[in-house]
């Protein structure tokens, strides 16, 4: 069947290369070509094809028509070639099997079709190749012919299970509930079973929302939560155990384990690896924090306790100190078995953080592989914040004179602003001098002024300058203002003066020297 399909072809081909060397021939679809003809899709795909189509014409005709269809394409396959409709009010894509060409005055004209092929989801992987074809209606023989191929590949199966909090201490005849996260990172949506190895005597169930589940339905880029209740036997002895989770895809392409650990303890006899007296703290805007956190080495052997953080708000910097004033941050500790040590979690705000809550969760992790979390709050009570006003945008100044400029702040946000001043950019040459230099306090809500002397150099050309002037402190900053200083010509005053006096005082040692001189 496909042979005789290419046969057909092959016969058009060569009588519609004939054609295009017959000398009546006056219009003539000459060429067809595409951008791309072998693409890589999966199933589900939809993919597209950019084909343009060459018209020529010897003589001035009306119009032609060509029909357009697809060859070859698989069972189950869809086709689609789109046109784009030009009107004078509206563009609109449309889905053609036929194409009548104008003949215009320079007797050549190019059109663009998308070809679209919709690859079902049945699609098995394999190469597949069809034909494009353009037939001319009123001279059948005219024609072109373009083959395209689509390389189907398997799509990407994947599950992937995870748990924040995988090992948990559960006191005999109770029950361990952990949370795990079910993934599908892959292309296709799946339907996962779930199942658990445990000790014998050991009783799992997955939970979703409501109800005990077994399986669970996942679209793809998804994830699901499900909680995992572990019910120990009677008499289980104190130790550590592991439970194996499983996510298996319906045909057992795509799975996932995740390993989980309860670590059994005597009634009673529960205690915390990690602990802290001080769980939740409050704050001033800008103080760094810390948490004195006490790790116990509750096994009956020594071991080495690994200290990391899980979350922290951006802009927070978390580090571990064996005193607040200790300068080197530390990451493990080593203690005997029963034996005990203090740390403190120091927490370091961002320059500009926010009022609020604030929260942080370490983690502690044994040499056995055995953790526990600690999750500590910071209420942070003020923030920092300061604007700046200067009593006028404009400013007049002569080359080599000095013009004076009067700057407000005021600290807006509810913390004391230390060391506030000016920030200034004047241009190259220029001198500037403020009055004070610092605020050294600035309370919440209160203003302060600072005199800024601005002189230009005395070669200074008259036009219009710009200094940016900015209010900064210790912890905040303003937005940064432009002051527009208009520099004039240098006085002449003062060298009027100085001339005047000149003559003046010539005037008089003449006059003198000549009353004196008459008496004489």
């Amino acid at each position: 069947m496909r042979a005789s399909k290419s046969l057909a072809i092959v016969i058009v081909l060569v009588l519609s290369t004939i054609l295009q060397f017959s000398p009546n021939r006056v219009f003539a679809l000459t060429e067809a070509r595409a951008d791309n003809t072998r693409v890589v899709a999966k199933p589900g795909d939809k993919v597209h094809f950019n084909i343009w189509l060459n018209y020529t014409a010897s003589q001035p005709l009306s119009s032609i028509t060509y029909s357009l269809e697809v060859r070859n394409l698989p069972i189950d396959w869809i086709s689609h070639i789109w046109y784009q409709i030009q009107t004078p009010t509206t563009s609109m894509k449309q889905d053609i099997r036929g194409l009548t060409v104008s003949n215009y005055i320079t007797y050549r004209k190019v059109e663009q079709l998308d070809l679209e092929i919709e690859v079902p989801n049945t699609a098995k992987p394999g190469h597949y190749s069809f034909w494009f074809l353009a037939v001319g209606k009123e001279i059948p023989n005219e024609a072109v012919i373009l083959e395209f191929s689509i390389d189907v590949e398997e799509p990407k199966r994947e599950l992937k299970l995870s748990c924040l909090y995988p090992n948990l201490t559960v006191e005999r005849e109770g029950t361990a509930k952990f949370t795990i996260v079910l993934s599908n990172t892959g292309e296709t949506d799946e339907l996962a079973n779930l199942s658990a190895e445990a000790p014998e005597g050991w009783r799992v169930v997955f939970k979703g929302q409501t109800s005990s589940v077994f399986g669970v339905y996942i679209p793809k880029g998804q994830a699901t939560e499900l909680q995992v209740e572990v019910a120990l036997p009677e008499g289980v002895a104190a130790g550590t155990y592991g439970i194996r989770v499983c996510a298996n895809s319906s045909d057992q392409v795509a799975n996932s384990t995740l390993q989980l650990k309860v670590a059994v303890v005597k009634a009673g006899s529960v205690e915390r690896m990690v602990s802290t007296l001080y769980p939740e703290v409050s704050v001033e805007a800008g103080r760094t924090m810390y948490f004195p956190i006490t790790i116990r080495n509750t096994a009956e052997s020594s071991s080495t306790f690994h200290l990391s953080t899980i979350s922290a708000p951006e802009g927070w910097t978390l580090s571990f100190r064996t005193e607040p004033s200790e300068l080197l941050s530390v990451s493990s500790v080593f203690l005997e078995a029963g034996e005990s040590a203090t740390l403190y979690l120091e927490a370091a705000p961002p320059a500009t953080v926010a009022i609020g809550t604030y929260e942080f969760t370490v983690k502690v992790t044994s040499e056995e592989g055995m953790s526990e979390y600690l999750t500590t709050k910071a209420q942070v009570t003020g923030s920092y914040e300061v604007t700046l006003d200067l009593e006028t945008l404009y400013a007049r100044a002569r080359a080599g004179e000095s013009s004076t400029i009067s700057a407000t702040v005021r600290n807006t946000g509810q913390t004391r602003l230390t060391n506030v001043t000016l920030e200034v950019s004047p241009p190259e040459g220029w001198q500037v001098i403020q009055t004070p230099n610092y605020i050294d306090i600035l309370a919440p809500g209160e203003r302060g002024t600072i005199t800024l002397v601005i002189k230009p150099p005395k070669d200074a050309e008259v036009g219009d300058y710009m200094v940016g002037v900015k209010c900064i402190s210790d912890r905040a900053k303003s937005t940064q203002l432009l002051l527009r200083v208009n520099v004039q010509s240098p006085s002449v005053t003062l060298w009027m003066i100085g001339i005047l006096s000149i003559v003046v005082a010539a005037i008089l040692i003449v006059a003198v020297y000549v009353k004196f001189a008459r008496k004489s």
